[in-house]
């Protein structure tokens, strides 16, 4: 299998404004906001690597399973990891001796936590069993936990953390604002360090990720890295119909071919057009110069072997995206995505994190019709180009 280039960069590879933060001391609580690209990730892997070599008990947290092994492969010798959630309901079970709290079941048959009740048992706990010795905590993408989680840690006894974050790449119900997070940690403003570089993304790519900037100025976008609006080099959306499918297929295996070194990442609105998109890949017939690509896909429990250092295609639905970062970034049938014109700053906020998920090239793909999305979408052909397929 074609190797890619997926390492962390050595200390003489920061920027300045990196370096800052990765010289902070071990002690505290740190909050590192930043829009896309910027190297927030990074520099929390970066921080996990200074604990483990000084063999401090730490602990890194990611939103959802995908991410984790993402971030394993990408750290590459024994990242102390977990999710979140899972991780919480380990430790509150541990420490309180019964399982979180629950809300009662939604339609769907899931369950929330139920925040009001678990810092309740919290409050009544003897201080032998929160007065144990916690370990670091670094916590990536921060903003997709809700506010009562630290609010709980640090009613457990939490002292040190490493959060890094973005406001407007929100795409959960429950979420955290900048704002939440400062109070929640007891962080004041000032010591909030803002990064602002662009480190990923070339600049058609980011040119475009901006157009999907709410504005909050909470989280402002990253600079853009240098380059001039162009028709030639602009993001492609393409239109086709219903029963072009297989074509839309051959034509993302044929861009796949142009380097099994580059990892492709297929973003699906829903498990069915995941489920669509991955049938029609692994099945039609296309004439390739390599061997075909591996395809593999995520969703439910189900995370792919496929290792993020090498190149293929993964395909996956919107929700497990972030943090991920791939050569091409395909989003498949835009046109599904849920657009409220009341509240559009929600699907702002989603096509901000799909497409920042590219480092050099986004290609969109809708069915042919008039549809609600290109409300979001940019008139500019220098900044996104349309063709039919």
């Amino acid at each position: 299998m074609a190797r890619r280039k997926f390492e962390l960069p050595g200390i003489q590879d920061l920027s300045k404004e990196q370096e800052a933060v990765r010289a902070l001391p071990k002690e505290g609580q740190h909050l590192i906001v930043g829009g896309p690209g910027t190297g927030k990730s990074v520099l929390a892997l970066i921080r996990s690597r200074r604990h483990q070599r000084d063999e401090d008990d730490y602990l890194f947290l990611v939103y959802n399973h995908l991410l984790n092994r993402a971030s394993n492969q990408l750290f590459g010798e024994n990242l102390k990891s977990n999710t979140w959630i899972r991780w919480f309901r380990q430790t509150f079970r541990e420490t309180a001796g019964q399982d979180i709290p629950l809300r009662p079941p939604k339609g769907n048959g899931y369950r929330e936590e139920d925040w009001e009740r678990i810092e309740n048992i919290i409050g009544i706990l003897p201080e032998s069993a929160t007065n144990v010795g916690w370990p670091y905590l670094v916590i990536d993408e921060g903003q997709d936990m809700p506010p009562q989680f630290y609010d709980s840690l640090v009613s457990f006894g939490f002292e040190n953390f490493f959060v890094v974050a973005d406001q407007n790449q929100q795409i959960t119900e429950t979420n955290s604002s900048r704002r939440d997070i400062e109070n929640g940690l007891d962080i004041d403003t000032k010591d909030v360090i803002e990064l602002t570089s662009n480190y990923r993304n070339r600049y058609p790519v980011a040119r475009l990720a901006r157009e999907f900037h709410t504005g909050d100025p909470a989280s402002p976008p990253p600079e853009l890295p240098a380059g001039v609006p162009s028709v030639r080099t602009a993001p492609l959306l393409y239109s086709y119909r219903a029963n072009e499918l297989n074509d839309v297929a051959a034509r993302i295996l044929r861009l796949a071919d142009l380097d099994p070194r580059r990892l492709v990442g297929v973003i699906a609105p829903n498990n069915k057009v995941r489920e669509r998109y991955l049938k029609a890949l692994r099945s039609v017939e296309v004439r390739l110069d390599n061997p075909r690509p591996t395809i593999e896909t995520a969703y439910m429990g189900e995370y792919p072997d496929m290792a993020f250092g090498e190149g293929g295609i993964l395909v996956i639905n919107a929700q497990a995206c972030k943090g991920l970062e791939f050569d091409t970034a395909i989003l498949a049938d835009i046109d599904e995505y849920n657009f409220n014109p009341q509240e559009p700053d929600a699907t702002k906020r989603l096509f901000y994190v799909m497409v920042a998920r590219a480092i050099e090239r986004v290609f969109l793909f809708m069915k042919h019709g008039k549809h609600r999305i290109e409300n979001i979408l940019p008139k500019d052909s220098r900044i996104l180009r349309r063709e039919d397929l």
